[in-house]
């Protein structure tokens, strides 16, 4: 699966989130893990779609975001998320 066909279903999944009241907060975080995503690497949308273990690390920081959308002080990147964006990286400064 590419990152850019990440719906909301397949993030709630992932998430392992039922019902409809939270949509606004997952699309929300789905769509800043992957602008986290890009500035990481320093890919573009399309370029991240050219590595499918991208998706998981973008599905990860959305489930992060979204776990920890209330108390973000001192989490940083998931580890996996971070390993897997580093192998793509164009960003080595």
């Amino acid at each position: 699966m590419k990152v850019s066909e990440i719906t909301l279903d397949v993030l709630k999944e992932y998430c392992g989130v039922c019902g409809d009241e939270d949509n606004i907060v997952l699309e929300s975080c789905l769509s800043s893990a992957k602008k986290q995503a890009e500035s990481y690497t320093g890919l573009t949308a399309a370029e991240l779609d050219e590595y499918e273990d991208i998706t998981i690390a973008v599905l990860t920081i959305a489930n992060d975001n979204y776990i920890f959308r209330f108390n973000q002080n001192g989490i940083g990147l998931n580890k996996s998320a971070e390993f897997i964006l580093s192998m793509h990286s164009r960003n080595l400064i």
